[in-house]
């Protein structure tokens, strides 16, 4: 543990600019968007005016924490998405892996911290972030909408409440977004580790053409419904977008109503979310990604 600990702090002490910028972007966005509360629009030359001054405080406090959590957890998610392919070639291309490999440190934990750390750490921290900003900002669009007295009037421990049980369903939902995901990603990542700047390039063109051959010459387009089942759970794993009974969510829902109803759907989605990892597509994602791993751990010792 002290030795992932370590390997951690590594990739904060590294990467924590970045990251606090990244963080900070929903805040941004939000404070710029607090400027343009009438939003005025000009249809066939008759001008018409959008407003959020009628909507229910409870429902723009929501809105602002909800929209800025999100908002950073998936800049922040999609960020490392796009960075931990290269993350199995760092430190051949900062010339440190010599010294890594002279350290009494495992090269599977070398190589499993930085994917903690990007792919799940990260975001959630982003998230967490988020909703602080957005907290911040509720207090801002409420006074220059409803008045300060509306925000000190708000069901707090129910907002609160509901904030709560969104942050721990995300949180819950990246673990099984990230599994089902772990093939695709470490896939990119052994390709990267062993064909360098060739190797997504040659992943990406690996795939289509043994999609093809299998679909042209075998009749199965198998290549496509894996990739779209694993992509469907993986979506799923973050929301499923169900109500008990199999009702969708919609955005037509009563706010102050939602507080109270909320926690409990968000724990029948999970349920369900949960409720897919008794696939067997799950056992060929686990092989695949334990393939992938070994090869990076493979080429990791070679230090090249």
């Amino acid at each position: 543990m002290n030795t992932l600990k370590t390997l951690l702090q590594r990739e904060w002490f590294q990467h924590r600019t970045g990251w606090i910028v990244i963080a900070l972007v929903p805040l941004a966005i939000g404070l710029f968007v607090l400027g343009m509360t009438q939003l005025h629009l000009n249809v066939d030359g008759n001008e018409a005016t959008l407003t959020i001054e009628e909507a229910p405080p409870v429902a723009l406090a929501l809105a602002a924490i909800a929209g800025a959590g999100a908002a950073g957890f998936f800049v922040a998610w999609l960020v490392s998405l796009f960075q931990v392919p290269g993350l199995a070639r760092r430190d051949q291309q900062d010339r440190s892996i010599e010294f890594w490999l002279s350290m009494p440190v495992g090269h599977a934990v070398s190589l499993a911290a930085p994917m903690l750390a990007h792919l799940l750490l990260f975001p959630l921290a982003a998230m967490g972030i988020g909703v602080a900003s957005g907290l911040a900002l509720s207090v801002l669009l409420l006074a220059k909408t409803a008045g300060l007295a509306a925000w000190f009037g708000l069901p707090w421990l129910s907002l609160l409440g509901l904030t709560l049980a969104l942050m721990l369903r995300v949180g819950y939902g990246l673990l099984l977004t990230t599994l089902w995901l772990s093939p695709l990603i470490l896939l990119a990542m052994a390709a990267s580790a062993w064909l360098k700047r060739w190797g997504l390039p040659a992943l990406v063109a690996g795939v289509i053409v043994v999609g093809k051959l299998l679909e042209t010459f075998f009749g199965t387009p198998v290549v496509w419904v894996t990739g779209r089942m694993l992509l469907e759970r993986a979506g799923r794993g973050l929301l499923t977008g169900e109500k008990p009974g199999g009702v969708a969510v919609n955005g037509n829902e009563d706010p102050t109503a939602m507080l109270a109803q909320a926690p409990g759907w968000l724990w029948d989605d999970a349920l369900g979310a949960t409720a897919d990892l008794a696939h067997p597509l799950l056992l060929l994602a686990l092989a695949v990604s334990a393939g992938c791993f070994a090869l990076l751990v493979l080429r990791r010792r070679q230090g090249a």
